[in-house]
């Protein structure tokens, strides 16, 4: 399972240094900053997913943050 997690996390990371080269290259930093951190977060699930790790609900923190703007829009 070790090796599993491991094989993930290197592949992705070394596709994502190329990629994100590819776009620092371009001159598009942005891009590529979005690009890292977007990667970053996907291969830190991906391996908790991996281990069977129990991950808490996103829903919440999403409603919160959206349920103002929501309540804001039905008003007007």
């Amino acid at each position: 399972m070790i090796a599993y997690i491991a094989g993930y996390i290197v592949l992705g990371s070394v596709w994502t240094i190329m990629r994100m080269r590819s776009l620092l290259a371009s001159h598009k930093n942005k891009e590529a900053a979005v690009y890292g951190g977007t990667m970053g977060i996907c291969l830190v699930i991906g391996a908790l997913l991996l281990a069977r790790t129990k991950l808490p609900s996103f829903i919440l923190p999403v409603q919160r943050l959206l349920e103002p703007f929501g309540q804001y829009l039905l008003k007007h």
